[in-house]
């Protein structure tokens, strides 16, 4: 009797955890892709990301922040926002519009979103709708 409550709390603190990781996780991809790196660089830190999960997101962070405050000051941006495709969508338009952004067929996205929801066991569906509801529609 004395496990069953034990257990419960260490379950809920487990998953409210796992909960904050995907959200920062989610935050930190659509930070880059919103960022003023070059689609190149975007790229690059997107497969980073992805690949190493969190650690991807801590590497980020370390050091393309420091570098990405160098850059502001130096020139300014002039780059287009990211936001959900009116024209390119099948349930959202987050696929598309993220395709729009990179200059990338938003079919290429879309494979890779579905690699992302099998490797990820389904996480990939919640970072969708947590994108869904981050990213402005198109006007």
């Amino acid at each position: 009797m004395f496990f069953k409550p034990f257990f419960s709390i260490n379950l809920t603190i487990l998953v409210f955890f796992s909960l904050l990781i995907l959200i920062f996780w989610v935050w930190i991809i659509i930070d880059c892709l919103r960022s003023k790196l070059e689609t190149s660089e975007k790229l690059i830190w997107i497969l980073i990301i992805l690949i190493f999960n969190v650690i991807g997101a801590l590497l980020y962070l370390i050091f393309s922040k420091g570098r990405k405050k160098k850059i502001i000051k130096t020139k300014k941006f002039k780059g287009k926002n990211l936001v959900r495709s009116k024209k390119n969508k099948v349930i959202a338009g987050v696929c598309g519009g993220i395709g729009n952004y990179l200059d990338i067929d938003p079919v290429l996205i879309r494979l890779l979103w579905v690699l992302l929801i099998l490797v990820s066991f389904g996480t990939g569906i919640l970072a969708y709708i947590i994108a869904w509801i981050i990213i402005p529609k198109e006007k």
